[in-house]
Parts: C-alpha cells; sequence; structure tokens
C-alpha cells in the first residue's frame, strides 16, 4: 500500500464514523418516550454495524477490492438477521376513552402528549423513560403483566418514571392514587387500546413489591 494512500483511507474511515454518530442523534431526536429505547436498539443493532462495513468497504479502496457502488451498496444492506420494527407499532398519542366502568368513574378519558399523560379529572402526570419490562415479569409478588392484562409474555411493557413539571418541584399527590404520591406508570399499548398501571413514589417495581405499591389499574380505547 502506498504512503498516499493511508491517509485517504483514515479519512475515509474518520468520515463513515462521524457519519454513523450523527445518524445515531438525529434519529435518537426525532423519536420520543419508548421509541427511543427502541431507536437506540436499532441504531446499535443495525446502524453501527453498517458504520463498519462501510469502513471495511473504504479501506478496500486503495487496492481496488472494494467494488466500487456495488460494493458500497451491499456495505450498507440490512443485515437479514437483523429484526426490523413491526411497520404497525405507532407512537403512542391521542386520547384514549374508558373502556370500563371502574375506569370511567376513576379516571375518566386520558390523552397522550409527548410525555405527559393528561386526565379530564384534571391531573397530568410529567413522564420520562424507565425500562421496557416483558410481560412475564412480574409487578408485585404473585402478578405479572401478562397474567393481569391477558398479553403475551413476550408483551413489551413500557414503564416510565413520573417526574416533576419544573425544576425544583415535587411530584404531587394524586387521587388516583388514593392520596399518595405517584412515581411510576407502566403501559401496555396494543392497537387502538392502553392498558395502564400506576405505583406509588419510592415503593419497588417487580416480584418483591407488596400489593400496596399498586395505586390502581385503568383501560383506555382510542375515540
Amino acid at each position: 500500500m502506498s504512503a498516499a494512500a493511508l491517509p485517504r483511507q483514515t479519512g475515509l474511515k474518520r468520515l463513515a464514523g462521524a457519519l454513523a454518530f450523527l445518524c445515531l442523534v438525529l434519529f435518537l431526536l426525532a423519536i420520543e418516550n419508548r421509541h427511543a429505547i427502541e431507536a437506540w436498539r436499532a441504531v446499535r443493532d443495525e446502524a453501527v454495524p453498517a458504520a463498519g462495513r462501510v469502513a471495511d468497504w473504504a479501506g478496500r479502496l486503495p487496492s481496488g477490492a472494494a467494488d466500487g457502488l456495488s460494493g458500497l451498496r451491499t456495505a450498507v444492506a440490512t443485515d437479514p438477521g437483523i429484526v426490523a420494527a413491526d411497520a404497525t407499532d405507532a407512537m403512542l398519542a391521542g386520547e384514549y376513552g374508558p373502556t370500563d366502568e371502574a375506569t370511567r368513574v376513576t379516571a375518566g378519558a386520558v390523552a397522550f402528549v409527548g410525555a405527559d399523560l393528561r386526565f379530564d379529572r384534571g391531573e397530568t402526570f410529567h413522564t420520562r423513560p424507565l425500562r421496557i419490562a416483558a410481560g412475564r415479569e412480574a409487578f408485585v409478588a404473585g402478578q405479572t403483566y401478562a397474567g393481569r392484562w391477558g398479553a403475551p409474555a413476550d408483551a413489551q411493557i413500557e414503564l416510565r418514571r413520573i417526574v416533576p413539571a419544573a425544576h425544583g418541584r415535587t411530584v404531587a399527590a394524586s387521587a388516583l392514587c388514593g392520596g399518595a404520591t405517584p412515581g411510576v406508570v407502566a403501559l401496555l399499548h396494543r392497537q387502538n387500546q392502553v392498558d395502564v398501571l400506576i405505583f406509588r413514589a419510592r415503593t419497588v417495581v417487580g416480584p418483591d413489591a407488596a400489593p400496596s405499591a399498586l395505586c390502581g389499574a385503568w383501560s383506555f380505547r382510542q375515540r
């Protein structure tokens, strides 16, 4: 390899790395809430390996083994082993009405606006992503999300932390939590239905949690 080819190869690899990082930033800015987690997984599993393949392709340019544009197309092609996101998986947004009498009486309707849950009883929960749980996981001792909601064991349950509306403030007590402070909300979004669990602040959510950690459970259907 000639001395002139080395700087060119290094520059192309650096460019591929910079483009991969830029794609990651733009992709995460374009989505919100639970999709940030899914987006990171997609970038980690697809975009980063693709950037590596582009870097390898660039490294073969000086030797003539890069196969021109056809080689570049191969480098950026999606790995067939990667499972793409379901095209029917829509972002959780819009207004949802109660599906049963208990939900109608205690919670009424709810609107999902960005990271906020806005109940028509006048309460608004500001949230941020916590993690994704599987349906088979227990949210309190002896109860799983799948069992509670009749969902598959591998269903993705979105857990969000309830946070103050502004820096320096605290989360207010809520009638939806029996007058206690809510801490975590669990969401299962299935087509036009959303199931919701709310847990008290400063309690464990998991198999070691006491049943009293759960504030309540509600079901809504998109209007």
